[in-house]
């Protein structure tokens, strides 16, 4: 019982860390130029397909050109708490953004991804594990809508 008490501090963490679980290999552009869609759960938040309408926000409209707007969705995803990890020019014309959020406490990880085209800046928001989120990816829509300033 020992061994077990002084390796609880040491594994623990470890356990934790699988709270995250693994990017998604299917992140990105589907066709070219769509976000994929919503999993049939209540963890993810999505604005450009209206038919699905448990998921769906209506999308932001763009203030600036593509390059403005881009500082400015990223500036309103730091400022949220999110970290922007990659970003993509899309062709003709567009931006594809990907940005992780961690939660506090047990470390899960939610995907944003944005789509910056055609005056409008469409996002996916969805959690990484689990099936409930607990209305996180909602509320996190509407912070980055607060916050998107250009």
């Amino acid at each position: 019982m020992r061994i077990v008490n002084r390796l609880v501090p040491f594994v623990f963490p470890f356990l934790l860390m699988g709270c995250a679980g693994q990017v998604p290999s299917n992140l990105g552009m589907l066709n070219g130029s769509e976000l994929r869609p919503c999993p049939d759960k209540p963890n993810c938040v999505q604005t450009y397909d209206p038919v699905d309408q448990s998921h769906f926000q209506l999308p932001l409209k763009s203030k600036a050109d593509r390059e403005q707007t881009q500082i400015a969705i990223t500036r309103a995803i730091t400022e949220t708490g999110g970290k922007v990890i990659s970003k993509k020019l899309l062709k003709p014309s567009g931006i594809y953004l990907h940005a992780e959020y961690e939660s506090d406490w047990l470390k899960f990880v939610d995907d944003i991804e944005v789509v910056i085209k055609d005056g409008l800046i469409h996002l996916r928001s969805a959690s990484r594990l689990g099936y409930s989120d607990m209305g996180v990816n909602a509320k996190r829509f509407e912070a980055i809508k607060a916050n998107y300033v250009e």
